[in-house]
């Protein structure tokens, strides 16, 4: 009997293949940025990373590490949040006023600015590795979208009037945006209840940082409503507020804004989170009103 090959005595082994992570559908849905709101804080770095490793695991192994990261996109779609979102809530109290000049914007230097600021305030809880990615694409949307908007289009008015809030150095430092009367453009504003042809929307108010709680964003509320008055002709004005934000409540009724009638009432656990309509009647406005008040500079041009 011939002796088996010592070589043959056990089958051949092959080294395990590396199976590459699999690459996120491009249909699947994409994470939102969350809306900032009045008298919200960034949370603390420790609290972001313990909820980062809470959401992937703290003792999962790298590979599923990796491939659980992949499911974020570093791309998401841009949010409109409703008016003063991202103000500060020290605002309404106006300590310390920031001498701002509020104006139109002025060309596209200055719409960068703008579309950088809300990029900043709408991903300011994002902790991602693809944090910057969605404030690069966020803010190259908003600047292409706010062209748009404050374009006149076929010898009417422009939809959205955009404001900023401008320093003594010549920084932007805040802004606003002013969706313009239907009877002035022949589209309905949207935010604006059906058959109000006069109404204006208020929206899209954001204080960099550095400066919020020194009145620009109550500035900025004051201005925007002078020029839906006194520009477009606006007979009122109507903006949205959490349900349970009392802090932007407060805000909005000392700039005139009071509960619209269809909207509901404001307490009870099942508003929490939910927006509730505002309006502001443009007679009560002080259309000569610049937002500037104390030497900050001049009105608003039309």
């Amino acid at each position: 009997m011939l002796a088996q090959s010592s070589s043959a005595q056990a089958p051949r082994q092959h080294a395990p293949r590396y199976a590459p992570p699999c690459a996120r559908p491009a249909c699947a849905p994409r994470p939102a940025p969350r809306r900032p709101r009045v008298g919200a804080r960034p949370a603390p770095v420790a609290r972001a990373t313990a909820a980062a490793s809470s959401s992937l695991g703290e003792a999962a192994p790298p590979l599923q590490q990796q491939q659980q990261q992949q499911q974020l996109s570093p791309v998401a779609p841009p949010l409109e949040p409703p008016a003063c979102d991202a103000a500060d809530a020290a605002d309404a109290a106006d300590a310390s006023p920031l001498a701002v000049t509020v104006r139109p914007a002025s060309g596209l230097l200055e719409l960068r600015q703008v579309a950088r600021l809300r990029a900043e305030a709408y991903y300011a809880d994002d902790r991602s590795r693809f944090a910057e990615s969605f404030k690069r694409q966020f803010a190259s949307q908003e600047v292409d979208s706010l062209q748009q908007r404050t374009a006149p289009r076929g010898g009417r008015a422009q939809q959205c009037d955009c404001l900023v809030a401008v320093d003594a150095g010549g920084a932007v430092v805040g802004c606003i945006d002013v969706r313009v009367p239907q009877a002035a453009t022949g589209l309905p504003a949207s935010g604006v209840p059906q058959g109000e042809a006069r109404g204006a929307y208020i929206l899209n108010v954001v204080v960099d940082v550095p400066v919020r709680g020194r009145g620009v964003g109550r500035r900025l509320m004051r201005a925007a409503m002078a020029r839906a008055v006194r520009v477009w002709g606006a007979e009122r004005l109507f903006t949205h507020v959490e349900a349970d934000n009392d802090v932007a409540s407060a805000l909005y009724r000392g700039c005139g804004f009071e509960q619209h009638s269809g909207s509901g009432a404001f307490e009870g656990a099942a508003q929490l989170g939910r927006l509730v309509l505002l309006v502001a009647e443009g007679s009560e406005v002080d259309a000569a009103g610049d937002g500037s008040s104390g030497g900050d500079g001049a009105a608003p041009a039309a």
